[in-house]
């Protein structure tokens, strides 16, 4: 509850807006970063768009025998990681993550280098798919964006909604989009940017709607009051390393959606041994 209650605190401030409590582009600058496509987010307004602060794209077309992804970063400091805020509850997200590691070089496979290398019978080998047997390879529909006209997709930790507002205009008018987040000040910018997202579009293109019906339901991801097999897709984008109980979210996600149903999760990960005893809440971020 320590833990839950501080990352609440925390996104007080977000909800007013992401500048300046990252250490990545945010608004505008994070979505082009993160290869969110252009025309889908330029139906946004501005001010919608300013209010992105994701660490990925969960509507990206991955490659899909890249498998599996090794991030290649540095030997982590050995120094400790002090709260930049002030606050006690230090973390990478909030301008705690050590310079070195945050411009190291990430990419995928296992080797750095800028060309494969070769193999005696003339076939490249190393780079992003070295390896990769086909059998591990994702199946076409699952390495495609996850959300399709007509689905109904689940946001987990929704934040501002700006990837629910996305959600609901791939969705299409026959799909359903639900934003769920456990800030109510999070959930009230969503609500807000919603309104704005409406209110942007011309008169003359109301009729027919474009876009899913979207709502906004404040919950914990390890309890979704939502009943078993309710959706197609649930996307999560920089929340689960919030999340205290992630084994309970995900059987929670598992259990809302329909068989076949897809889960596209963005977010990052702490190289390195979980924080343990009083220092849970101050290392949580880190």
């Amino acid at each position: 509850m320590v833990v839950a209650r501080a990352v609440r605190d925390r996104f007080t401030a977000v909800a007013q807006g992401p500048e300046g409590k990252f250490r990545y582009p945010v608004g505008d600058a994070g979505l082009a970063g993160l290869g969110y496509d252009a025309a889908l987010t330029g139906r946004l307004p501005a001010a919608v768009r300013a209010h992105f602060c994701g660490v990925g794209n969960p509507f990206a077309t991955v490659d899909a025998c890249v498998w599996p992804p090794a991030c290649l970063l540095p030997e982590p400091s050995p120094a400790a990681y002090p709260s930049a805020s002030g606050s006690g509850v230090p973390g990478d997200i909030f301008c705690d993550m050590p310079d070195a590691e945050l411009d190291a070089p990430v990419c995928f496979g296992n080797s750095l280098t800028d060309e494969p290398d070769e193999a005696p019978d003339g076939n490249p080998v190393g780079g992003p798919v070295d390896g990769a047997p086909h059998d591990r390879c994702l199946p076409p529909e699952l390495a495609a964006c996850p959300v399709r006209p007509g689905d109904a997709v689940l946001d987990v930790g929704c934040g501002a909604g700006v990837d629910t507002l996305c959600a609901a205009l791939l969705a299409g008018p026959h799909g359903t989009v639900t934003g769920a987040d456990a800030s109510p000040h999070m959930l009230d910018r969503a609500r807000a940017n919603r309104a704005a997202t409406d209110r942007a579009v011309p008169p003359a293109s109301r009729a027919p709607k474009q876009s899913a019906p979207i709502r906004f339901v404040e919950t914990g991801a390890e309890s979704l009051p939502f009943a078993a097999n309710s959706f197609d897709v649930a996307i999560s984008n920089g929340v689960f390393s919030l999340i205290v109980d992630k084994p309970a979210a995900l059987r929670e996600i598992h259990r809302v959606l329909r068989p076949g149903g897809r889960l596209r999760l963005a977010d990052q990960a702490l190289d390195g041994p979980a924080p343990q005893g009083a220092d849970v809440v101050s290392s949580w971020f880190r």
